[in-house]
């Protein structure tokens, strides 16, 4: 019995922390359609201010998500799998869902593979997933993934109850290149050493892009599309290899 109540308590922990975080994030999109202080600026590149990084945990949402997922679950399989073997699993999980979709990157890290979902007709990203390498449970990616997509995201309902057109009507939204720029200005503000920002993947309302540190690729982050705030991907641990297609 005090096992069950435990497990309730951390159940509950867990939805008030996820509620909380979806509160703030949809105050922070509901201030910049109202025009308050976070609007970009005319001179867009002084504008921006970097907030202190936001290190994900692991949760599940669903309302206009199409993934499903849950928490890691105890594995006694201490082999890791193959990266391909990755590849066969995604692709199952992604015909699945019946929709347009394909797997365009897949990067393995010591502590899960990580893929990008694109969508076939537009070529816009769809939805970052997460792959445990002994269990091969696969799972919505925390972060932006979940609190920045405006049209796979947890806030899905929340965007079109404040109006869509509000949103994607935003005219000083940030570009790609700009992306890039406040990526790099970011990364060298926290690492000494050689920075490379790779050409970013747009997702509905931000985009994901990797780096590299001195010639070896390092991580990535994310850039708002609308506020230029970076959400900097904490949880991957070291990069290993990539797949692409």
């Amino acid at each position: 019995m005090r096992n069950l109540k435990n497990s309730n308590l951390l159940i509950i922990a867990i939805a008030l922390a996820v509620a909380l975080i979806g509160a703030i994030g949809f105050l922070t999109v509901t201030a910049v359609a109202m025009g308050t202080d976070v609007m970009l600026m005319s001179s867009r590149a002084q504008a921006y201010k970097y907030p202190q990084q936001m290190r994900g945990g692991w949760w599940y949402g669903g309302f206009g998500c199409p993934m499903h997922g849950g928490w890691w679950s105890p594995s006694n399989n201490t082999q890791r799998l193959d990266i391909n073997d990755v590849k066969s699993r995604l692709n199952y999980y992604i015909s699945s869902l019946g929709r347009g979709f394909y797997v365009k990157e897949i990067m393995e890290f010591t502590n899960n593979f990580y893929a990008i979902v694109i969508e076939e007709d537009t070529g816009i990203g769809a939805f970052e997933l997460l792959v445990d390498p002994y269990t091969g449970a696969i799972m919505p990616e925390p972060g932006p993934n979940m609190m920045w997509n405006t049209k796979y995201g947890m806030h899905y309902r929340m965007w079109h109850m404040m109006g869509s057109q509000t949103i994607t009507s935003f005219t000083t939204r940030v570009t790609d290149d700009e992306a890039m720029q406040i990526a790099y200005e970011y990364l060298s503000s926290i690492y000494p050493g050689r920075i490379e920002v790779e050409e970013p993947t747009r997702f509905y309302g931000y985009y994901t892009m990797d780096y590299k540190l001195d010639g070896r690729m390092h991580g990535m982050l994310s850039v708002n599309e609308f506020t230029g705030a970076v959400w900097y991907h904490s949880w991957h641990g070291d990069f290993i290899q990539e797949l692409e297609e």
